[in-house]
């Protein structure tokens, strides 16, 4: 007999700790989980990193307590690990790979929408600051924000240039550092777009120290629409992400998993939009 959802046990797994506490994207994210699972009467059994996963016998301990997992920015392999301990698990803001729920965006055509308003304003020099992903060790060049960017300039003949392409870690230190080394070129681009809001933020020091001014130098665009994002000077254009709808929705779904009112492997994809705000001059859409 299939077990009633309120005797189900759910737990959480992070790809980092730290980013719960630390990176506003996830953060909000995670409040989403937590809310909505309060909402719906549940409270988390655990709260793993995924390098506590490394220790066998706390995989062992959620197979043997047959928990259903929910996993924010995990990797492919960990998901397929739990995939065969677990009957329910879902994963949340990554790329579908496996054949397991998946609740996440569609990060190449957020990308397009910033990289093609600065294209729409007139801007061919563009660069691009972004990092490797967090799923199977994909490199920068095949990361799905980078994807769009490149899709975004080859469509309009326009050619990539290595000089203006850089890895910001996706942290604030990361993004300066990634646009300190994109000004060393020879040619300097008139336009940037960065993967996240916190390495735009580091790349606004940059820019700045160097004498430029954003966007009349520098005309800059990112992705995630942090509550910074707003606030930074001038406010940063960006391609939004209802972080919180992301973990409320992953949440319901997972739920009607464990319900069994869904027949197949389910992958949702929220909606993205482009904020337009000074960072890239005063533009309507």
């Amino acid at each position: 007999m299939r077990k009633k959802i309120s005797e189900k046990q759910i737990g959480l797994i992070i790809n980092k700790m730290k980013d719960k506490y630390h990176d506003p994207y996830f953060s909000e994210l995670i409040y989403g989980v937590e809310r909505e699972l309060l909402d719906q009467g549940y409270t988390l059994g655990f709260t793993y990193d995924a390098q506590d996963l490394n220790n066998m016998s706390v995989v062992d301990e959620i197979q043997a307590n047959d928990y259903g997992i929910i996993c924010i920015a995990t990797t492919t392999e960990l998901l397929e690990l739990l995939s065969k301990k677990v009957q329910y698990i879902i994963s949340v803001g990554g790329t579908p790979e496996l054949d397991i729920d998946y609740v996440t965006v569609d990060f190449e055509k957020g990308a397009r929408q910033s990289v093609d308003h600065l294209l729409r304003l007139g801007h061919k020099k563009i660069a691009y600051i972004g990092s490797s992903s967090f799923q199977n060790s994909v490199s920068l060049e095949k990361e799905q924000r980078f994807l769009g960017y490149k899709n975004a300039l080859e469509e309009q003949g326009i050619a990539l240039h290595k000089e203006w392409i850089a890895d910001g870690q996706f942290t604030i230190g990361g993004g300066y550092e990634a646009m300190k080394q994109i000004l060393m070129a020879k040619d300097r681009p008139t336009a940037l777009f960065t993967a996240s809001d916190q390495m735009a933020l580091g790349a606004y020091r940059a820019i700045q120290e160097a004498g430029l001014t954003i966007p009349g130098d520098i005309a800059v665009t990112s992705f995630d629409d942090i509550e910074m994002s707003q606030f930074m000077h001038p406010p940063l254009t960006t391609v939004k992400v209802d972080k919180e709808e992301l973990g409320r929705i992953a949440v319901k779904l997972f739920i009607q998993r464990i319900e069994g009112s869904l027949p197949l492997p389910m992958a949702s994809y929220l909606p993205t939009r482009l904020i337009v705000r000074e960072s890239c001059g005063f533009s309507s859409k």
